[in-house]
């Protein structure tokens, strides 16, 4: 008989470094993108994520900080390459995993 595959486990063992990035002399500091709680995903279009998905997402992943990050003005090109980098810092698009194939 085989042991059950225990997710908690998994979960533990693929946590990766948070995402950092500074903006007006403030560090902040969100999970990796794949970390975030499976509840975004009604919230949000992970294949073709809209403005207002982006915002949400960013929300989502700074937490607590949201409030001290959306008072400093940011251009809007600026956002979508804070989406960008944080994507990166996973290592895949926020809707993949790392071990998705590429057939």
């Amino acid at each position: 008989m085989s042991t059950a595959f225990d997710l908690d486990v998994w979960v533990k063992e693929a946590r990766r470094e948070p995402f950092r990035f500074s903006l007006a002399g403030n560090l902040f500091t969100m999970p990796s993108a794949g970390e975030l709680d499976k509840s975004i995903l009604s919230a949000v279009s992970i294949e073709n994520p809209s403005a207002r998905d982006i915002e949400v997402l960013l929300k989502t992943g700074l937490g607590d900080q949201w409030a001290r990050f959306d008072e400093t003005p940011v251009p809007l090109a600026a956002l979508g390459e804070l989406f960008r980098q944080w994507q990166k810092h996973e290592g895949a698009p926020v809707g993949e995993s790392q071990a998705s194939s590429g057939s």
